[in-house]
């Protein structure tokens, strides 16, 4: 059944299990877990930390938001996902993004940061031959090797499901003529303009020609949250983790900002360069409050949220709630409380997203790419 559905960013390395079990407990749909190389916090590793959650759980489907794509060997990513998806009896969804936010990430692995679109193109057009073919041979720009299969193959059929990071409009479009679904990351992007981008999305992938052998139409948006039995301690517990958290991240990517001025790809920084992070106040998080950028209250308010999301068109809310310092009780607890208090009518919701079976013939080559 069509719905939308909830999942959390997983808590600190000690407290996966603790954490993985009791959202499955409560009917969760999803855990997803991200990374970085360099940036702040406690995770560092998706698929490290999916294999614990998978360990712990049965039936919670885990989604990787983001794996960090050019920064990966193709052909040892693809086996890390399939294995993923064995250990956890077909629950893997693979979700990617090209990064470049944080151009050390990619010196420190050896990776030139202006190529992280190329690579990651060719990248999935090599995950989804080896996903699903044996003796595969691929002759790209970045990836050469000659009659190669991965052992085991994934559990799902065709395979898993391919997500991919967005925020600005140009990659809800390309998503959508991948026929890869959309990981929307909110934070300080109004609903108008989300609701554009959705409108955009579902209108490309009605043509599109997917790198896989799936059409994931769905769009999962990423927001801030923090859930209390008392809204104003929620409040008031929260309000200095998200600004730190804002004030953070505009400090790393404002830093590279300014490589826009040589480099095309940074474009769609500079108005990050317009910030001065410690300016950031009050003020700001009460913009995030009253646009519901964030969902931060009583159970009522998650719900509130994530109808205003439904109605623009999301078939997933992904409320990310370790962020900033917030002490791990308050955390558990916010799981608590929107599992037993939002998820029943938010799971009786109606979603216009699906993943369906992409036409032979609509499937690009892969060589086309390569």
């Amino acid at each position: 059944m069509e719905k939308i559905e909830f999942g959390s960013a997983l808590a600190s390395a000690r407290e996966i299990p603790e954490f993985a079990r009791y959202a499955e407990e409560l009917g969760y749909d999803y855990l997803s877990s991200g990374e970085h190389m360099m940036f702040h916090g406690p995770i560092t590793n998706s698929l490290i930390s999916l294999s614990v959650a998978a360990g712990a759980t049965s039936r919670i489907k885990l989604m990787s938001s983001i794996v960090l794509l050019p920064l990966y060997n193709p052909m040892v990513l693809a086996k890390m996902t399939s294995v993923l998806d064995v250990v956890s009896n077909g629950r893997y969804h693979l979700g990617v993004g090209i990064g470049g936010e944080f151009p050390k990430e990619f010196e420190a692995c050896g990776v030139p940061v202006k190529q992280r679109a190329s690579r990651s193109n060719e990248a999935l057009e090599v995950i989804k031959k080896l996903w699903t073919e044996k003796d595969v041979t691929f002759d790209g720009r970045f990836t050469k090797f000659s009659g190669v299969t991965i052992s085991p193959h994934p559990i799902q059929k065709p395979h898993p499901p391919i997500w991919v990071a967005a925020t600005n409009p140009t990659t809800f479009e390309l998503a959508a003529e991948r026929g890869l679904g959309v990981l929307c990351f909110t934070l300080g992007v109004e609903l108008a303009q989300v609701a554009e981008r959705i409108n955009v999305y579902r209108a490309g992938i009605k043509n599109a020609r997917p790198v896989g052998q799936t059409i994931n139409n769905q769009v999962s948006m990423n927001i801030m949250g923090l859930v209390g039995d008392d809204p104003y301690e929620a409040e008031h517990i929260a309000r200095e983790a998200v600004l730190w958290y804002v004030r953070k991240g505009f400090e790393l990517v404002s830093s590279v900002a300014a490589a826009s001025q040589a480099d095309d790809s940074y474009k769609y920084l500079k108005t990050a360069a317009k910030f001065d992070p410690a300016k950031f106040t009050l003020d700001y998080y009460d913009f995030l409050k009253d646009s519901d950028l964030i969902a931060v209250g009583a159970a009522d308010e998650a719900v509130r949220v994530a109808r205003r999301y439904r109605d623009l068109g999301a078939d997933q809310v992904l409320f990310f709630l370790q962020y900033g310092g917030i002490p791990h009780d308050r955390i558990m607890r916010s799981i608590e409380l929107i599992g037993r208090h939002a998820l029943g009518e938010i799971h009786s919701w109606k979603t216009p997203g699906a993943i369906t079976p992409a036409q032979p013939a609509a499937r690009p080559d892969a060589a086309a790419h390569a």
